[in-house]
């Protein structure tokens, strides 16, 4: 049988839907640095960046009908991966066989994100003490299509369905974007023109921060499709209007808003410190934010690339030890 290679058709690989590093700075003390890849066939990659060499040490194949989005963190001594797709449940994946470890779902709607509930707090003294280190009472925070917040137990390397903390006001409303400001306070982006702001403890609503109407595109609702919370407590938000908006921490007041692209903002990384921010969005721009120095310092755009030929989705940072200071 004769073999004729073709050359000048084109691969084309699933879309990415999510990425995740282990750590997002490295530190001597710290484990292997690994990159997760989520693809919309439901595949995971990982990826060992091996100081610039990039190179893939395994794929997970996912189900049928379960495309992965999210999401991996790090727990000191031992690598976890954690992912859902379009459904109720939460899987955590073996690394070393390459296959699911553990699966857990609940009575709620599909996960739309997936947070990682921090195991570093202040020290007793405040912040100028050794920070704890928390051992037990891990959590995961699910964020679903019907407006709830879900929360999922991962101590022991286990992974079960706790309970529901938090639902919206209303069951239009979809919790599309997740972060931590610290260990107990949840900063959800919603699909109904609001940021909400919990106190995982107890489900308590701390905040509302509202975005109000897209009024140049004429929707009705704008949608908070990415959250992050800088390193000072700051929280920065990306939307369906193409603006980021820099939120107080302590107030949760609006401190400032930038027109960052023509269309949605899908995607938000930031700098360990706090100092930068990186937004991706619809109309395929990658820009670069940072302050201004002086005493009324605001945010103001760096530069921005069209480096893609498709949405930006997603995006994870990661800092090399020539960039942190013991």
């Amino acid at each position: 049988m004769d073999i004729h290679r073709i050359r000048y058709v084109p691969y084309n690989p699933a879309p990415i839907n999510c990425v995740a590093f282990s750590q997002p700075v490295a530190s001597k003390k710290g484990g292997p640095v690994r990159l997760a890849i989520g693809r919309a066939s439901g595949d995971i990659e990982i990826w060992n960046p091996l100081n610039g060499s990039w190179h893939q040490e395994i794929i997970i194949h996912g189900g049928k009908d379960r495309a992965t989005l999210h999401d991996g963190r790090r727990i000191p001594g031992r690598l976890r991966l954690f992912s859902f797709g379009y459904s109720n449940t939460v899987t955590e994946w073996d690394l070393e066989k390459g296959r699911p470890k553990h699966q857990s779902s609940g009575t709620h709607g599909d996960i739309w994100c997936l947070g990682v509930q921090p195991f570093v707090g202040p020290g007793k003294g405040g912040d100028k003490e050794k920070p704890k280190v928390y051992h037990t009472g891990k959590k995961l925070v699910a964020g679903t299509m019907d407006g709830s917040l879900i929360l999922y137990n991962i101590d022991g390397g286990e992974l079960s369905y706790d309970r529901v903390f938090a639902r919206a006001s209303s069951k239009k409303t979809k919790m599309v974007s997740i972060a931590f400001k610290d260990r107990n306070t949840v900063v959800v982006g919603t699909s109904q023109s609001c940021i909400l702001v919990y106190d995982m403890r107890n489900g308590t609503t701390l905040a509302k921060m509202t975005l109000g109407s897209d009024l140049a595109s004429g929707a009705k609702e704008v949608i908070a499709w990415c959250v992050k919370c800088l390193d000072g407590g700051d929280i920065v938000s990306g939307d369906s209007t193409g603006e980021i908006r820099i939120w107080d921490g302590n107030t949760y007041t609006q401190a400032q808003r930038l027109k960052a692209h023509s269309s949605d903002v899908l995607s938000l990384a930031t700098s360990a410190d706090g100092s930068t921010i990186v937004t991706g969005g619809m109309d395929r721009r990658t820009a670069v934010y940072r302050k201004t120095t002086g005493s009324g310092s605001r945010w103001a755009k760096v530069f921005h690339r069209r480096y893609h030929r498709h949405d930006v989705k997603t995006m994870a940072s990661f800092e090399g030890q020539e960039h942190t200071t013991d």
